[in-house]
């Protein structure tokens, strides 16, 4: 972290702290504003497949998402779907290897990320991008995706029930309850400020906070599963999977790994080798 990096974060505390003297819930408006923010815009350089995609253009809301297409013609498809502050180029090495074996692959910007507009997302605008696509080119056949891509994705699978589709987990955000606590622990936010955010998820959503959880999500769920997870991981910590690793749920299978932490896993060369046999064996 640079000094201005530091610089800012100091005054995001500082800012919140102040604010919350005089009304804890216009705090917790700002602080959420900030959890769904990517303020880490990705400067890497359009890598060369990329100039082979079809582009796709999709209107959600009022806002331009922009994605990419390759190998068309295939019957069988397959979404790529980033985490946080990432975006479709990060996937570059899955690509090839995956219009290898016949696939169709896309892979999008989320909102607020790479191409596509907005300020923030949350996980029902994630959502919306999935229903608007599927509208579009009909359902995917399997979804490879990274952190709060793979919260967003089983969310869109709990609702929809697409049995037949695999699933490729790359270090999901498995707790939003523990995302928001370290969210909350590096901004120093108090403990009032925290249940105002709660509330706030709660009243915009209609869940609470703990819904939006693995544990809950994955029992529920028929695809086949592939759930891969750094032991090393500090944005989404493995302790949150204990449960599900107890469990040992038939159409689940983990891959657990050491020393590549949360956003070098998914560029893994044994990662992406189990990835590409699960996706399509």
């Amino acid at each position: 972290m640079n000094n201005s990096q530091k610089l800012f974060i100091l005054y995001l505390r500082t800012k919140l702290k102040l604010i919350s003297c005089l009304s804890v819930k216009w705090a917790a408006r700002i602080a959420f504003k900030i959890f769904t923010t990517p303020y880490r815009k990705s400067n890497k350089q359009k890598p060369s497949i990329f100039d082979s995609a079809n582009s796709i253009e999709l209107n959600v809301e009022g806002q331009t998402i922009m994605g990419y297409c390759w190998n068309s013609s295939s019957t069988q498809k397959i979404l790529i779907v980033h985490g946080f502050e990432s975006r479709a180029y990060n996937f570059e090495s899955y690509i090839s290897p995956l219009i290898d074996k016949g696939l169709c692959v896309y892979a999008m910007d989320g909102k607020a990320h790479g191409l596509s507009d907005g300020k923030t997302i949350t996980l029902p605008e994630y959502i919306m991008m999935f229903q608007e696509l599927e509208k579009k080119v009909g359902q995917f056949d399997g979804f490879i995706a990274h952190s709060f891509g793979g919260l967003a994705v089983c969310l869109y699978q709990e609702q929809l029930n697409q049995a037949d589709s695999r699933l490729v987990l790359i270090a999901p955000a498995t707790e939003t309850s523990t995302s928001l606590t370290l969210f909350c622990a590096f901004l120093k936010l108090d403990e009032k400020i925290k249940t105002a955010i709660y509330q706030l998820i709660e009243n915009a959503s209609g869940n609470s906070a703990d819904y939006y959880s693995l544990n809950r999500i994955i029992p529920k769920l028929e695809n086949k599963i592939l759930w891969i997870h750094d032991e090393d991981d500090e944005i989404t910590p493995i302790s949150d999977l204990a449960e599900l690793l107890l469990k040992k749920q038939e159409n689940v299978e983990f891959m657990i790994t050491k020393g590549l932490g949360h956003r070098r896993i998914y560029k893994d060369r044994a990662v992406m080798e189990k990835v590409l046999n699960f996706i399509k064996p």
